[in-house]
């Protein structure tokens, strides 16, 4: 068997997150379409490193994919991309053994992206706009409640038996917030996050700078005090930018 690491980028809008699902038309289900049609007969898996949820995108996913032959990989490639749907589009790929952990990554980075200036298609599907006042200074303490250790169950997607397999304790590294002119991108960096996790924490502090939640409430539910928040950010202006190795 031969091993490769394929660095993807997708615009997440019209797929169901990475994983494969059912019915659903999702990143991973795509690529693997895409395999079975370009290298027909042939046997491959195809593993992520990060579930991204339904509507996220991704500028650096990357995925550990195992094929039974050894392509000429700028052709495939080629052949490959050609195969996927618009919006789609495997960036490179390099040949790895087979032991490279392509979930074991030392940081993955993401964006949330907001949009105070005027509408612009070619932002729309990437950039939550507001339609309302927030005050950044606000959104800035919320945010920093998040950075270091928690327990981040009641800022997750986890439900019944998930606890007992997926750890909610994590280290959140960084939360920035770079601002341009009208457009502010807030940045997280942290080993690992759990499903919902950077969206319920951007709901959270988007409800507290526009005066719909308390600072002492989010840090109550942070600390498991009290039950979750009825708050989530839109999908769309999440995109998962990096993953250092």
């Amino acid at each position: 068997m031969n091993y490769y690491l394929f660095t993807i980028e997708y615009d997440g809008t019209d797929f169901c997150g990475w994983a494969k699902q059912k019915g659903q038309s999702t990143i991973q289900g795509e690529i693997e379409s895409a395999l079975s049609r370009v290298a027909r007969n042939s046997t491959f898996r195809v593993v992520g490193a990060s579930k991204t949820d339904s509507g996220v995108h991704a500028n650096d996913q990357k995925a550990w994919v195992e094929l039974d032959f050894k392509p000429n990989l700028p052709g495939f490639l080629k052949a490959l991309n050609n195969a996927l749907p618009l919006g789609i589009n495997i960036k490179n790929a390099k040949e790895i053994e087979q032991s490279y952990r392509v979930r074991n990554c030392i940081q993955k980075t993401y964006h949330y992206n907001l949009n105070f200036g005027d509408d612009d298609v070619f932002k729309n599907r990437y950039w939550f706009k507001p339609k309302y006042h927030i005050d950044l200074d606000k959104l800035t303490d919320c945010l920093e409640l998040f950075v270091g250790y928690h327990d981040f169950k009641n800022f997750s997607g986890l439900k019944g038996e998930e606890f007992n397999i997926i750890e909610s304790k994590r280290i959140v590294d960084e939360i920035k917030i770079v601002t341009i002119g009208e457009l502010v991108k807030i940045v997280f960096k942290a080993k690992g996050f759990i499903r919902y996790q950077i969206r319920m924490m951007m709901g959270a502090a988007l409800a507290y700078a526009t005066g719909k939640t308390d600072l002492n409430t989010v840090k109550d539910v942070l600390n498991c005090k009290r039950e979750k928040l009825p708050f989530m950010a839109e999908a769309k202006g999440l995109t998962l930018y990096n993953i250092q190795y």
